[in-house]
Parts: C-alpha cells; structure tokens; sequence
C-alpha cells in the first residue's frame, strides 16, 4: 500500500506509524511473492533440465547396448579435406537377410564371422581359386576338371572358417577401438551382446572347423604345414594396428599364401624349376600386393574415427588414394605380366589377368574417394570377386586352352 506524503504528515503520529508499518510489509510481501516467483521457476528449469538430460541419455541408451568411452584426441596427422565419416543406423535385431533366420541368440556369433558379408570371404578365397588355376597350367598331366571342383569346394569350406576366426579375433582384440568408429561400434563384442571369453570359444570351434575341412582336402598334411602359419598370422594382424602403420602389409601375407597352399593341394610343387620358383613367386606377390590395396580401401572408410581412436593403418599414413592405388596397382599388374612371361602363358591369360586386372584398378583410381565412404564400402565387397576373379577365370581359360592343345599333340603322336 503507498500512501502521498501530503497525507501522510496531515496523519497522526500513531496513524502514520501504522501507515508505515503497512507500507513495509507490502514491501516484504513484494519481495517474498518476487523470490517464490524465481524460486519457482528456477525449480520448474532444474526440472525440465533434468527432463532433457534424461532424454539424451534414452536416446543414447537406444543407440547403443554397451556404453562407449570417450573418444580420446591423437597426435596423428589430419585426415584431410576430403575425409568423411558415414553415419550407420543403431543396431537393431535383424528382419531381413541371412541373419534373420537364425534364433536371436545366435546371431551375434554369427555377426562375428560376418556370414552376413561376403566381401571378406571373397579376398580370402579368390587366392585359392588363383592357385588351383595356376597349379593346374603347371601340372604334367593337367588335373581334371572333376578334380578342381571338388578341391574348390572344399577350400570354401575351409576359408568360411578361416576367415570366421580371423574376423571373430579381430573384434575380440579391436573390441576398445571399435567402440570408436562409427562403422565397427555395433559390432557384438563391442557393445557388449557376446564377451569375449564367449568369442574366444566361438573362435576356437572355427579354428577346429577349418582343420577338420583341411582333413578332406588331398595332401591333408602338406595342408596343414600351410595352414598353421596362415592360421597363426590373421590372428595377430589386429595387434600390428597398435604397432606400426603397415598392418596392411601383415594381412596380405596369410591370405596371398592360399596361391601356394591351393596349387600344393592338387600335389604341384610351385617351386620346382627357378623359372617357376620365380613365375610362382611373381603371382604370389602380385595377390599381395592386391590384399594390401583391398584392405587399404576397406580402412579409408574410416579415417578420420582411426585418427581419433590412435589406429594406426596404411590409409591413414597414406591419404592420397590417386597415388597410392595407382603406385601399387602398376607393381600389382607388372608382377603378373611377368608370371605369365615366366610361365609361358598365351594372350589368353595376358588379355585376361594383365588387361582385366588394370582396367579394374582404373575403375578403382577413378572412383575410390574418403569423401565417399560409402564407395569404398562396395569396393571392398566386390573388389575381391571382380579383381582377383578376374585373374582366377583367366588362368582356368589358360588351362582349358592348353590342356586342349597338349591333348591334339597326344593324339598325334
């Protein structure tokens, strides 16, 4: 209540002591019903702050099953301009495809061979394939066709299991990196749907697997004097992420192996004159060289998270792909150009691997770009079948060819 001061002095001395009294505790009452007011809100933004926390932390929650550190700075170079990081969906229990079949109990293990994503199973076998070929051009008499098949056959079997184990320790020893990159996140140990002890078995029943299919193959115990140090390195290449930035280099030589295991399982010995010593030793490196390429696509896709994780890789070392694809897809193409001049081979293989191998890296030159994640995603699962297929289908036409020839120059004699 405010009271003028004319009336106020024209007032009582008791009058205006009252007057005053009532004028103060209109005062406090402005003040108390003021700090309600801000006391009230304060409360009410507390509250809907609270709200929003709760929200972000749900959302989080539904993104994710197992919670993910910090990523942590690195001093590792930039990834450049045209480095990009793709965004992939939360994981969510698949409804369509190869894994929606199985119970949902079982599609971690599953998720952890990557049966789901045959991209990787066609690096590792495309070498097999390349070495059956190759061994058959050398063979004295060449071995049927019957044969090949089923020695094919059973090498599939054999590098589902390889390559289940080699993906299955991968994410078992990666499982803190992965929770870094976007792509590799929802993988099952990483977010926690599998442990890893858990892994550890499943990885243990597939390396049993493979050497149960190695068992069917011929010359089952040459096979394993291959097999076991193939086998030994796939398992350690994760760690040479940690230790150096060439793990691309450790990867390429297990698998490029499967070129000397295949042509030794139709009883070939690749090394038994230098020319062909030097011919096999030619198109071993040639697939080395490609699995370095394949898998250096593969990594591109996930620069700039590598970065931030510390993993060290070819593909961050290395951020011009024009160059780097280029460099070694000349060595790549050179190395079988000279198999096939060390072999004796016909234009048939030098159209075919030399000619169909550079028009694909020419493709991939052109293409292959980390602002296009997504490219080097398709490349990595159809780079092994188009590339080294390739290769594989122009020694099988080799052999067909020449085995024709040797059997018109049995015939006449």
């Amino acid at each position: 209540m405010n009271v003028p001061r004319a009336t106020l002095l024209r007032l009582t001395p008791s009058a205006r002591w009252n007057s005053t009294l009532l004028n103060k505790r209109a005062v406090c009452g402005s003040f108390r019903s003021v700090y309600a007011s801000q006391a009230k809100q304060t409360e009410t933004n507390k509250f809907h702050l609270s709200i929003a926390s709760s929200s972000v932390l749900t959302s989080r929650s539904s993104r994710t099953i197992h919670n993910t550190p910090a990523i942590q700075t690195s001093t590792t170079p930039n990834p450049g301009p045209e480095a990009a990081v793709a965004t992939y969906p939360p994981w969510t229990p698949p409804v369509k495809g190869v894994l929606s079949k199985l119970p949902l109990s079982l599609v971690p293990y599953a998720e952890l061979s990557r049966i789901e994503k045959p991209g990787g199973l066609y690096g590792f076998y495309m070498a097999y394939l390349i070495g059956l070929g190759y061994g058959a051009c050398l063979a004295t008499p060449g071995p049927g066709l019957g044969l090949l098949a089923v020695t094919a056959g059973n090498l599939l079997v054999y590098n589902v299991f390889l390559r289940g184990a080699a993906c299955t320790v991968n994410d078992i020893l990666d499982r803190d990196y992965d929770r870094q990159v976007a792509r590799c996140k929802n993988r099952p140990v990483a977010r926690g749907a599998v442990t890893p002890s858990q892994a550890y078995v499943w990885y243990g029943l597939q390396t049993l697997g493979a050497g149960a299919a190695i068992a069917f193959l011929p010359n089952p115990l040459t096979m394993l004097a291959y097999a076991v140090p193939i086998q030994l390195v796939v398992s350690l290449y994760p760690l040479g992420k940690r230790f150096t930035d060439f793990p691309q280099l450790i990867l390429s030589a297990p698998i490029a192996g499967g070129v000397l295991m295949s042509a030794a399982a139709i009883g070939v010995d690749p090394f038994v004159t230098p020319a062909t010593a030097v011919a096999t030793a030619s198109l071993f490196m040639s697939h080395y060289i490609w699995t370095t390429i394949f898998d250096y696509v593969n990594a591109c896709q996930d620069t700039t998270d590598d970065i931030k994780a510390g993993v060290r890789s070819m593909a961050v070392l290395y951020q011009n792909t024009d160059a780097f694809i280029s460099v070694m897809g000349a060595a790549q193409v050179g190395c079988l150009i000279a198999t096939g001049v060390l072999a004796g081979f016909s234009p048939i293989y030098f159209i075919g691997a030399a000619g169909g191998n550079a028009l694909w890296l020419a493709a991939m030159v052109k293409t292959v770009k980390r602002s296009r994640p997504d490219i080097c995603a398709w490349w990595f699962s159809w780079g092994g079948l188009l590339v080294s297929g390739t290769t594989a289908l122009a020694l099988l036409a080799e052999y067909i060819a020449g085995s024709g020839t040797t059997q018109e120059e049995v015939a006449k004699e």
